[in-house]
């Protein structure tokens, strides 16, 4: 909200004057714009790090309107003994309240431009920012110049990754980020601005304005016009003494983040905090330490009453005089609350029973004393679950970080342009996160997910889940296909590819499915079992390998047959040991179609027995070959051998039959017998 400012004449006392005229006696003078009033009463409360309200009653012999006063700057000076005081501000209510003889009556209210904060209620992300990089930020965007207010910061302030500000006023949030680093602040006027000051040390304190000494007497004593504290008490109050915060850092899960400070008194009476709000232990100690100043600030606080408007907190004053010598000392001002009547402006001449007053109640702590703002303003809570749309770069589908990290891009954030930059990394809850072991599944670019906040603290969000829309619309039509479930996924980048686990829990169609959009690996150290209750059909487009390094390969068909096809060559190689093939129940087949068959054995025989039915019969022309020795035991007493021709060669050739022998060999032709040997040929030819 923008405020028009307008300056405020400097000779302001004498135009009141020429106003009123000398007979008023007025101290309080007040003016809105070019507009002066009559202020016949005023209430005036102002505090350390919050904005102040003067309550006005006025008149005037003018009929004021209200458009020519609402949101315009005003003045309020009271007219002192040492000096002047002043209230700069802005008019944020007006009431017509009557008239009185000549005069209308008025009431309104004087606060500073920041009070505008408390009408603005945003939603937004600050990345990467210092605290004071966001409070100018925000006092700029509401039209409060950087003129207006001056950071007289004394110490450093890290930049914070992640700050948001959600469904709280610009007021609340600024006040809050104050709060929480420790910082103060309050407001110096004069006649043409009031300037929001901010402070984080004794360094900031500054005396009043005129002489910072004030004197202790009681009221009864007073002096017209004297400036005086008339009543004044100091009371210590127990407060915690230790500080302990704790907090964890999941980039260093094992280190120990507790911070502690403690004072030289009441050091057993513990504050212990988790989460403390950090992430290295420096910084733990700092917020230790602050947190101990804030509990100690308001140990010792000086209550009083005066008559002395010089009084604003954040100024300080010397107390003299006073009847306790240790109370004459330096005090910084907290709290004002001023009151002043002047009913006689409404008089030509001053003939009412109740002449002008002014006093002040105070509080106060020794200047010694570093003050730190309390925390009383709570840190918005984000109830429940939220969803938010996952971002990245653009055409990039899955964006992450070194822990499966996301970006997200939430409803509310209207500031967001759904890139890579939307918000600070989420860690994503997964199924299960062990040490090089458990579940990841990275949530992409577009989809829907379901955020919660650790404490509840919108700075801490955490992708817990994700859900389906109207875009993102499941795998398979609902509530058509309401028995499969499925884990599905899709090829990167940008590509229709899949691969998908998916169970069918439909009676009498149960299913398992997998799909490998390319390779599929399966890698068991140990036992592996299949269990088929009917068919299996395993197809392979191209090639088909099966390594068995250590022990047997057993096939066993306990009923039914065994058929394998090869379109071409089969190769089977027997590196060691044997190989057998038992047929216990049936006949054993070998068909070649195209061809002839070979066999060798190059370290041995080859030996076929044939215990029972017609042996082995060859049609054709067959070949048999032998390296080494060939031994043919047929035990049948009939040896069939072809039609036409039996021929038989060898180093030797022994026939026997009963006790004849015909034995062939080198050195001749040996016959033997104990019967008769016959002779019958056509013809018999003897060479001798």
């Amino acid at each position: 909200m923008l405020v028009k400012m307008v300056i405020l004449p400097s000779n302001l006392e004498a135009k009141m004057e020429q106003l009123f005229g000398q007979a008023s006696e007025a101290q309080f003078l007040f003016q809105i714009a070019e507009t002066g009033f009559r202020v016949t009463e005023f209430t005036a409360l102002e505090k350390l790090s919050a904005p102040y309200e003067v309550a006005l009653g006025l008149a005037s012999e003018d009929e004021v309107k209200l458009d020519d006063v609402m949101g315009k700057e005003a003045l309020l000076t009271i007219v002192g003994e040492e000096a002047n005081r002043y209230f700069h501000g802005i008019i944020n209510q007006f009431v017509q309240v009557g008239s009185k003889g000549r005069f209308f009556l008025y009431q309104a209210k004087l606060v500073p431009s920041l009070w505008l904060l408390s009408l603005e209620q945003d939603c937004r992300i600050f990345q990467d920012k210092t605290v004071k990089d966001i409070i100018s930020t925000v006092l700029k965007e509401a039209g409060i110049t950087s003129d207006r207010f001056d950071f007289r910061l004394q110490n450093q302030y890290e930049k914070m990754e992640y700050c948001v500000q959600y469904r709280e006023t610009d007021l609340n949030f600024i006040s809050r980020l104050l709060e929480e680093h420790g910082i103060f602040y309050f407001f110096e006027h004069s006649q043409d601005k009031h300037l929001l000051v901010f402070g984080d040390s004794t360094v900031n304190y500054k005396p009043v304005e005129g002489d910072p000494k004030v004197l202790f007497h009681p009221a009864d004593s007073r002096v017209p016009g004297e400036e005086f504290v008339s009543s004044f008490h100091l009371e210590r109050q127990i407060r915690s003494g230790k500080v302990t915060l704790r907090d964890f850092n999941f980039e260093k899960p094992s280190l120990d983040l507790t911070s502690q400070e403690q004072a030289q008194s009441d050091k057993k009476l513990e504050i212990y905090d988790y989460p403390g709000g950090y992430k290295e232990g420096k910084e733990g100690k700092r917020l230790a330490k602050l947190r101990l100043e804030r509990s100690q600030a308001t140990r010792d606080s000086g209550f009083g009453q005066s008559y002395c408007p010089r009084f604003v907190p954040g100024m300080t004053f010397q107390l003299t005089d006073h009847d306790f010598d240790s109370l004459n000392q330096e005090y910084l001002l907290v709290e004002v609350n001023h009151r002043g009547e002047q009913p006689q402006v409404l008089e030509e001449k001053a003939e009412t029973d109740r002449p002008f007053h002014y006093s002040n109640a105070f509080i106060c702590i020794p200047s010694s004393v570093q003050y730190r703002p309390l925390q009383e303003l709570k840190r918005p809570l984000v109830q429940g679950l939220q969803t938010a749309i996952v971002t990245g770069p653009k055409n990039e589908e899955i964006y992450t970080d070194e822990y499966g990290r996301v970006k997200v891009q939430f409803h509310w954030d209207r500031e967001g342009k759904r890139d890579e930059n939307t918000t600070c990394w989420l860690r994503v809850a997964q199924l299960w996160a062990g040490a090089g072991w458990g579940t990841v599944f990275i949530p992409r670019v577009g989809d829907e997910v379901l955020v919660d906040f650790l404490e509840g603290n919108p700075n801490r969000p955490l992708v817990v889940g994700s859900v389906y829309n109207k875009q993102n619309q499941p795998l398979y039509p609902l509530p058509d296909e309401k028995t499969k479930s499925t884990i599905k996924t899709k090829s990167y980048p940008n590509d229709p590819g899949f691969n998908e686990l998916r169970f069918e829990d439909k009676k009498g169609e149960e299913e398992i499915f997998i799909h490998a959009e390319k390779d599929m690996n399966n890698i068991v150290k140990n036992d592996m079992s299949i269990s088929v209750g009917n068919n299996q059909t395993t197809s392979v487009r191209k090639d088909r390998s099966a390594t068995v390094k250590e022990g047997n390969d057993t096939l066993t068909i306990t009923q039914g047959t065994r058929t394998v096809t090869v379109k071409g060559n089969t190769s089977l190689t027997v590196q060691a040991g044997n190989r057998s093939v038992d047929v216990t129940g049936g006949d054993y087949s070998l068909n070649v179609n195209g061809g002839g068959i070979k066999g060798t054995a190059s370290g041995g025989g080859v030996e076929m027995t044939g215990i029972g039915g017609t042996g082995v019969k060859l049609t054709g022309t067959p070949s048999f070959e032998a390296n080494g020795a060939a031994t043919a035991k047929i035990l049948s007493p009939v040896v069939e051998i072809g039609n036409n021709i039996i021929r038989i060669s060898g180093v030797m050739i022994q026939l026997s039959a009963g006790g004849s022998t015909l034995t062939i060999d080198p050195s001749g032709i040996t016959m033997s017998t104990g019967g008769i040997i016959t002779e019958t040929a056509a013809i018999i030819k003897h060479n001798v």
